[in-house]
C-alpha cells in the first residue's frame, strides 16, 4: 500500500526550453501540479530530493508536495518525461487527489517462482504485460501485483482476470488481456529464424522472455 512521501518544490512562473536548461544546470526540474478543483501550479523540484524520494517510497507513493512552503498538496506521480538518450528526467506532472474519492493508477506485475513447464520441459516464459490499470483510494494503492507462475505448463496463459488485487483495489484493465504465457522452445526458435537482412517491423516485436528453460540452454550448449 502507498505511503506518504514529502517533497518540497519552489514555485516558478517561466517556462521554456532556456528555463529548463537553467533548472538543470541548478540540479532540479520542471514540474506542474493540476487538478480538477484547481489551476495548475508551475513548480521547480530538486532532482536529488525525487530520486531519492522515488527510491524509498516507489513510483506509486502519495507525494505530499511543499511547493515555496506555501500550500501542501496531496498528489500522485501522474507522469515523467524522461531524455530518450540519457535518460535524466526533464518534466513531471503531479496529479492532485482527495484521499477520498478513488483515482485509477498503473500497477506493475511481477513475476514470483520458476514455472514447472521451464523447469521440466525447456520452456520459455514470457510477459506481455507488465503494469495494469487499478482503481482504488490514494491509501489502497498496491506497490505491485505479484502472480505465482510456479505451476505453469506449456501452453499456460495468463489473463488479467486471473490476477488477485489486495482488498479495496479493483482492476480495470480488461480481464481478457494476456499477462504471461509459457510457449516451446520451439517457438522461440522458429520466430528467431529470419532472412538475412529482414528488419522486424512494430508489429513484429515479441514480448519479453522472463526465463528459459533448461533444455534450451543445454541444446545450445552442445
Amino acid at each position: 500500500m502507498s505511503d506518504t512521501a514529502v517533497l518540497e518544490a519552489q514555485p516558478r512562473t517561466d517556462a521554456g526550453k532556456q528555463i529548463s536548461k537553467q533548472l538543470r544546470r541548478e540540479g532540479a526540474f520542471p514540474a506542474v501540479v493540476y487538478g480538477s478543483e484547481i489551476d495548475s501550479v508551475k513548480c521547480a523540484v530538486n532532482l536529488r530530493a525525487f530520486r531519492a524520494l522515488i527510491s524509498e517510497f516507489g513510483r506509486n507513493a502519495i507525494v505530499s508536495l511543499k511547493v515555496g512552503g506555501g500550500e501542501d498538496y496531496s498528489t500522485i506521480v501522474k507522469d515523467v518525461q524522461h531524455h530518450p538518450v540519457s535518460g535524466e528526467v526533464l518534466h513531471v506532472d503531479f496529479h492532485r487527489i482527495s484521499m477520498t474519492q478513488k483515482i485509477v493508477v498503473d500497477v506493475l506485475v511481477h513475476a514470483e517462482g520458476s514455472p514447472s513447464g521451464v523447469r521440466n520441459d525447456g520452456g520459455i516464459l514470457e510477459q506481455m504485460l507488465h503494469q495494469i490499470e487499478v482503481e482504488c483510494l490514494p491509501t489502497n494503492i498496491p506497490e505491485t501485483i505479484i502472480f505465482d507462475v510456479t505451476l505453469l505448463e506449456i501452453g499456460d496463459n495468463v489473463h488479467v482476470s486471473d490476477l488477485v488485487t489486495p482488498e479495496g483495489a479493483e482492476i480495470v484493465t480488461d480481464g481478457e488481456r494476456s499477462v504471461f504465457a509459457l510457449i516451446p522452445p520451439s517457438v522461440r526458435k522458429d520466430d528467431e529464424e529470419t532472412e538475412e537482412g529482414e528488419e522486424p517491423t512494430e508489429e513484429s516485436q515479441e514480448p519479453e522472455v522472463i526465463e528459459r528453460g533448461k533444455k534450451e540452454d543445454e541444446e545450445g550448449a552442445e
